[in-house]
């Protein structure tokens, strides 16, 4: 057991080297797309360039509203998979990234051949907001309605929480 003295020295520095882990911001991980969360979720949907909010102009078309699908769809986890059961004729498909980007539905969003997507992109956090951010913005006029998490209206649950993010990452 150390002396009293060499205790308490001791003891006044761990506590300052707690305080300090409190007290000095942390840089967010963002190195590379290899992360989830709904930080990193809003970080990226700005990136992509979704305007903020854009709610007071009576538009869905923001980050909130990006983020929330994100939310919805996989809890804004980059890994995320689901698989669609297969339908005559299709053989199933499957939706992949934080933003559930189907593979087959949407090759013309990633420019490649219809069914190839990489793990290298689809699970990079990035590449699934910038084809959240096509697929929204296609011209297609369905917009959000592209999600079933819209469609069913899941989506709405995540929108405070989608606001706040949004608001501490732009």
């Amino acid at each position: 057991m150390p002396r009293p003295a060499t205790r308490n020295r001791l003891l006044a520095a761990a506590g300052v080297a707690a305080a300090l882990m409190v007290a000095i911001p942390q840089a967010p991980a963002f190195a590379d797309g290899n992360r989830s969360g709904i930080d990193a979720c809003a970080q990226e949907a700005k990136n992509a360039g979704f305007p903020e909010d854009l709610s007071s102009q009576g538009r869905n078309d923001d980050a909130i509203y990006a983020v929330a699908i994100a939310m919805a769809e996989s809890n804004c986890n980059n890994m995320a998979v689901h698989t669609n059961l297969p339908t005559d004729p299709d053989p199933g498909t499957q939706d992949l990234g934080a933003w559930q980007i189907n593979e087959r539905w949407h090759p013309e969003v990633h420019g490649h051949d219809a069914g190839v997507v990489t793990d290298q992109n689809w699970q990079d956090l990035g590449w699934s907001a910038r084809e959240a951010y096509a697929i929204d913005h296609n011209g297609d006029g369905r917009g959000w309605a592209a999600w079933a998490s819209w469609g069913n209206g899941r989506v709405w649950q995540f929108m405070d929480q989608a606001k706040a993010a949004v608001y501490r990452n732009w």
